[in-house]
């Protein structure tokens, strides 16, 4: 079974399951390979959780709150010249008042600037005393920022780090510099992004995710529903077919390699490969118990999962509360500057006149939710609609003493980590998927070669998180398909 999956797929009919931004992604460089697609994606539209949905006028944002790294001669800059598609037509850059993210801690404020060279001058501001650790943090995080634009990052599904060394924990790795309790906060920032622990989180998660928004960052211009268009778009224009409203019921596999799909409804389709654009934990159910070892599925099923949240969206007065062209933290840490909690705020302007739209995210574990573990949106009933708005109104309320009172606010949306479950089919409901952890590190990286031949996994890359990283999970899942000679050949004509 292991030289099975070394070798490219033979055949020509491809099947993609869920139609998310990994999956579309991989769709669109399939169909430009000269390969016939099939996505099937379990809800009536495709985009996942690029896709946002109207309340009251207000466009409001699921997944895509701003992504980092888009420009040019970056890294998803050129995955998106690659798919064909305008960045800059669907993202506008943001910096314009100097600052990407402002972190509000309680004894200080640290602004995030737009660049690496200013991010290091901030830090020395506001760490005077941690000048030889900012100076070797500052050469890891420019060494990082150069191979990630480097066409090599994309070439070998980025994984171009040789360094071993920036595969321990980050905790480990400010503890050897000496770090101290204010540094110490102000890195730990980038890991709410995805869901890790700073003490925890993998150097080069952190160096990655950090670095991407600091050669730039980007807000939609029009929303995410226009997003998810456009990448459907552009993969039916393509020739690419989409069955919508239809899950998946089971991956056959004959003779260690995949043959098929059998959909809900028992229709089934032939396939000579399958990339699985889903959770880890899924793609078990999909496939009969003797396809993979009881090793490897136990290793899946015991994966642990990044922390829910729950997402506050609120029209509020826009004279009183002008759009904001950076993000704002609310962040709680300790002395020794492990975070304990924090808040995310976006103020955006694009809702009826005189409205702008305030989001605001944090922190909710799935356990918090389960008295309604067994329910499914829209069934929950009136106890459940009390508690996600009472926690709504508390959000409000802290608001306010960054924002000033917000007597005309008027809450539009509110959903939790059993929202997410439903809608995107991703257990414990967390929009950051598994575990990003060192102590995960070997386990997520042991998914890119599933023992079974033609099937890949998108959607969950174990190099980089986000946006960035589920397109770059669905490069990964193409190469492994085509075959890693014929993947440099096509990519290297274009890059």
């Amino acid at each position: 079974m292991t030289s099975l999956k070394q070798h490219p797929v033979k055949g020509q009919n491809i099947v993609v399951v869920g139609g998310g931004v990994g999956g579309l992604s991989a769709g669109i460089i399939l169909c430009l390979l000269g390969y016939s697609v099939t996505i099937v994606e379990k809800n009536p539209e495709a985009g996942g959780l690029m896709r946002s949905y109207l309340r009251a006028g207000f466009d409001c944002p699921v997944g895509v709150h701003y992504v980092g790294a888009l420009g040019d001669a970056e890294p998803l800059g050129r995955m998106f010249g690659l798919l064909g598609i305008s960045g800059k037509d669907l993202f506008y850059r943001m910096g314009s008042d100097g600052i990407i993210d402002r972190y509000v801690f309680d004894d200080f404020v640290f602004d995030l600037p737009v660049g690496l060279d200013a991010f290091a001058d901030s830090l020395r501001r506001a760490c005077p005393a941690d000048r030889a650790a900012i100076d070797v943090i500052m050469k890891n995080l420019r060494q990082t920022a150069g191979k990630m634009t480097e066409a090599s990052f994309l070439l070998n599904s980025g994984d171009p780090f040789q360094n071993m060394d920036l595969l321990r924990p980050m905790g480990e790795y400010l503890d050897e510099v000496q770090a101290s309790g204010r540094l110490r906060a102000i890195l730990a920032v980038p890991c709410q992004l995805i869901g890790v622990f700073l003490d925890d989180c993998p150097v080069i998660f952190h160096h990655m995710l950090l670095a991407g928004y600091l050669l730039s960052s980007w807000r939609l211009k029009e929303g995410g529903a226009r997003m998810a268009d456009v990448f459907t778009g552009r993969f039916v224009s393509l020739g690419g077919k989409l069955i919508l409203n239809c899950a998946v019921e089971k991956i056959r596999v004959e003779g260690g390699k995949v043959s098929g799909v059998r959909l809900e409804p028992g229709a089934d389709l032939p396939a000579d490969g399958v990339v699985a654009a889903i959770h880890p934990k899924v793609l078990l159910g999909l496939l009969d118990e003797d396809v993979l070892r009881a090793s490897l599925r136990e290793r899946i099923a015991c994966l642990q999962e990044t922390e829910g949240v729950i997402v506050l969206h609120a029209g509020v007065d826009a004279a009183s509360h002008p759009a904001l062209d950076h993000n704002m933290y609310r962040l709680h840490c300790d002395d020794q500057g492990a975070m304990k909690d924090g808040v995310f705020y976006q103020m955006r302007a694009g809702g009826p006149s005189g409205r702008n739209l305030l989001t605001i995210i944090t922190r909710s574990l799935y356990s918090d939710w389960h008295s309604w573990e067994n329910t499914r949106t829209g069934q929950r009933g009136a106890l459940y609609k009390e508690k996600k708005m009472a926690m709504a109104f508390d959000l409000l309320k802290k608001a306010e003493t960054l924002l000033g009172p917000l007597t005309q606010a008027k809450i539009l949306d509110v959903f939790t980590p059993l929202t997410l479950r439903d809608y995107v089919n991703c257990p414990e409901g967390s929009c950051y998927g598994a575990l990003r952890s060192t102590g995960q590190l070997l386990k997520l990286a042991s998914l890119n070669n599933l023992p079974v031949g033609g099937l890949c996994l998108a959607g969950q890359n174990a190099v980089a998180p986000g946006v960035m990283g589920s397109i770059l999970g669905s490069f990964g899942a193409v190469r492994k398909l085509i075959g890693p000679k014929r993947f440099e050949q096509e990519l290297s004509r274009q890059l």
